[in-house]
């Protein structure tokens, strides 16, 4: 394409957000002149930003991304930080960037600056905010100046063009990965992370895995049971940052695996050994009941069919491409069911699976969205 020139904010960490990752790296395939500014960053992405002369610009807040609690103070302190860090970086850069800005997080602390008026720009939204009136205020306030408006599933879409009225209809770019890492070098990984998952992998018991936030508002204990009563030939995998009820799911099931949180993309290793994924939200708002999980495509790109909650973000693409299936949540039985209903049909899922993953094309729609 054209010479252009694209900055994305992102007031988060790079190394957490695949979505952002993917991104990154398709504007640069594309030939766009593209910056980074990010909270921090880790080696691994520090040298894939060097290898594509990605030139970035870190805050270097860790502690704000371990997921504890942060007082008002604090977080108004990198607030300000974070606000005169952006400023003095665009305050450099010709007026003919693109600013990519990912989230309402990354909009709010520059409102009343002047760089809406300096700059195009483009919203990627990635949650819905329908409880935070304050989010929705700041989407709001810029929404209808908006080179183009991103987020992540077909319902958002909707539901956000009816919010802000907006002057075009948003692009929908579904999470998934930029890449895949190659399966054949999984099980040195996973020798290296966690000898308990090698042993399993090595004794050919079947991995049901669950990758994501390890939190009470996601209850896993009915499919821990359920997998636990199929019998050893199975294995409950939990992969992710625990927020408290680990130790519960642990004193129930002793027999599960968990695997502490690892940086993307390298997770993928332990993605591309799974023989089910399972997805789990509690469909308590529109931002979990129209989940858009980057989990679905990584999953899929492995041929690994899923099972979840009886939600419209995972029943509809399940069902579509007859990738996965849906439970009730209360019911072991149910899961039981589904797990045994997709052994037993495992090649028709597996092609449902790679049907779904090939059927975004993540280039295309970047493309289309610096272009429109």
């Amino acid at each position: 394409m054209e010479e252009m020139n694209v900055i994305i904010v992102h007031k988060n960490s790079i190394n957490v957000e695949p979505p952002t990752q993917m991104v990154l790296q398709t504007l640069s395939d594309l030939g766009v002149s593209v910056k980074l500014i990010t909270l921090s960053i880790d080696k691994y992405w520090e040298l894939e930003l060097h290898k594509r002369n990605i030139e970035y610009f870190s805050l270097n807040i860790n502690r704000y991304l371990r997921g504890g609690k942060v007082s008002l103070i604090s977080r108004l302190k990198i607030w300000l930080k974070y606000r005169m860090f952006v400023l003095r970086i665009l305050k450099q850069l010709d007026t003919n960037f693109i600013i990519w800005f990912v989230n309402a997080d990354s909009i709010a602390p520059l409102l009343c600056s002047n760089i809406f008026n300096r700059y195009k720009f483009i919203f990627h939204i990635l949650e819905t905010y329908e409880n935070s009136i304050f989010y929705k205020y700041v989407i709001d306030k810029y929404a209808k100046y908006v080179y183009n408006m991103v987020v992540c599933e077909e319902h958002r879409a909707a539901i956000f063009n009816m919010w802000f009225n907006l002057n075009k209809y948003p692009i929908i770019l579904p999470n998934k990965p930029y890449r895949l890492l190659e399966k054949e070098a999984a099980i040195e990984f996973v020798k290296e992370k966690s000898f308990p998952l090698y042993d399993a992998i090595q004794n050919n018991r079947k991995i049901i895995l669950y990758q994501g936030v390890v939190s009470y508002d996601r209850n896993l204990l009915p499919a821990i049971k359920a997998v636990k009563e199929l019998g050893n030939e199975f294995v409950f995998v939990i992969m992710g940052r625990d927020y408290g009820p680990l130790n519960d799911y642990i004193q129930s099931c002793p027999e599960i695996i968990y695997v502490p949180q690892i940086s993307s993309p390298q997770h993928l290793y332990i993605t591309s050994l799974a023989y089910i994924g399972i997805l789990i939200y509690n469909p308590i708002s529109l931002n979990q009941i129209f989940c858009a999980p980057n989990k679905i495509f990584e999953y899929s790109g492995y041929r690994v069919p899923m099972i979840g909650n009886n939600i419209p973000g995972l029943s509809i693409p399940f069902e579509k491409f007859m990738a996965g299936e849906v439970f009730d949540m209360q019911s072991t039985n149910s899961i039981k069911n589904k797990i045994l209903k997709i052994k037993n049909s495992m090649e028709y899922y597996k092609m449902g699976a790679e049907r779904l993953y090939t059927s975004v094309d993540t280039t295309s729609i970047i493309y289309n969205t610096l272009s429109i």
